[in-house]
């Protein structure tokens, strides 16, 4: 997979476990299933259910978020592997989700994973992978 695509799922992966916590999560959760559910209408209401059962981990404090995070980066970057042609859509679906995010409540997410990719430190998310770095600033409440 292209550095592009994950960091594509990573930033998504983080922007849905925000989402999560959201007044508009139900919403959120409806499309973030349908693309998801890869085109496929019967898996739909089995996107939905998982990631229902996502957020409610998350809101009982059972999951933590950057576990949560990495779980959702794991099956964006699956879906984009298999239809790389969902870019353009997950694209849309992280601006829409970034957006919402104003004057939420943030997740602190941390964690790595081989050290290549860090994300969280306080209010601002960095994608480390060997010399290259993105930085971008959480919203803040």
């Amino acid at each position: 997979m292209d550095l592009e695509l994950l960091t594509l799922a990573g930033a998504t992966g983080h922007a849905l476990v925000q989402a999560m916590v959201s007044d508009g999560w139900a919403s959120a959760r409806a499309r973030i299933a349908r693309i998801m559910s890869g085109g496929d209408a019967e898996r739909v209401p089995v996107e939905e259910a998982a990631l229902e059962r996502s957020g409610q981990a998350l809101r009982g404090s059972e999951i933590p978020a950057y576990v949560l995070a990495g779980h959702w980066q794991g099956r964006i970057a699956e879906l984009l592997t298999r239809q790389p042609e969902c870019a353009g859509e997950i694209e849309g679906l992280l601006r829409e989700l970034r957006a919402a995010a104003t004057g939420g409540t943030n997740v602190r997410i941390d964690g790595h994973n081989n050290g290549n990719l860090i994300i969280g430190d306080h209010n601002v998310a960095r994608i480390h992978r060997g010399e290259w770095e993105e930085t971008c600033q959480r919203p803040s409440r």
